[in-house]
């Protein structure tokens, strides 16, 4: 399990800006009982950082059959 300080400052975002990436559903996480915050599990943000990827490839391909 990974800290939402580690995942911001692999991204270089703003704790909360990972919050609410957790809040809103697009990152998985899980609150511990007994720690603070939350915690994201190591797959999860491998997940994420290989769909953002596999988006971004999308947007270029796209924007090279448009031109």
């Amino acid at each position: 399990l990974i800290t939402v300080a580690d995942v911001a400052n692999y991204l270089n975002l703003t704790p909360q800006t990972v919050i609410s990436f957790i809040k809103r559903g697009e990152l998985v996480a899980t609150k511990p009982p007994g720690m603070r915050g939350y915690r994201i599990p190591r797959h999860a943000f491998e997940e994420y950082l290989a769909a953002g990827y596999q988006a971004g490839q999308r947007e270029v391909e796209s924007a090279t059959v448009d031109a």
